[in-house]
């Protein structure tokens, strides 16, 4: 019986870890429409080809979130000691127009998404997206390579 629950917390310890190292984004993630600085709809799935055999930097933030402002100072210094890097930013603001007022006040450069239904879209679910700020890194082959971090790290380089 013993040896029955040691199994059974190894199967469950396993499989939550599996969970933490997902390697490619699914269909549903990829092919939610997200929103660029024109108002245009894109969808992850042309975002990652558009910057296809480049190495990516993602944040998903907030502009009205402590936190994510606290965060450009180190994305900053980031981006200068790597700019080699392609950098993406998704935001999860309240809206649109809050989204693209707030922009104002984030330091880094890059490109620059907004994602309509946050965390409840296939992307937010994904990503299991419960906070913020959130960094991913994806390789030239647009596979997830840092999946969850909640700083900017010697990992993600």
């Amino acid at each position: 019986m013993k040896n029955s629950i040691y199994i059974i917390l190894g199967i469950l310890l396993l499989s939550s870890c599996a969970s933490l190292n997902k390697r490619q984004f699914s269909a549903d993630a990829m092919n939610e429409k997200l929103v660029t600085l024109d108002r245009d709809s894109i969808t992850l799935s042309q975002i990652l080809e558009k910057n296809k055999g480049k190495q990516i930097f993602a944040q998903v933030f907030a502009s009205y979130c402590p936190v994510s402002q606290d965060s450009f100072d180190d994305v900053l210094k980031f981006q200068k000691e790597n700019p080699e890097k392609v950098y993406i930013f998704f935001s999860v603001d309240h809206s649109y127009y809050d989204w693209k007022r707030g922009l104002k006040y984030v330091k880094p450069k890059g490109q620059f998404y907004y994602i309509p239904k946050k965390g409840d879209g296939a992307l937010g679910k994904f990503l299991k997206l419960k906070s913020i700020p959130r960094f991913l890194k994806i390789n030239e082959q647009g596979e997830i390579e840092v999946y969850k971090t909640s700083k900017v790290s010697e990992k993600l380089k």
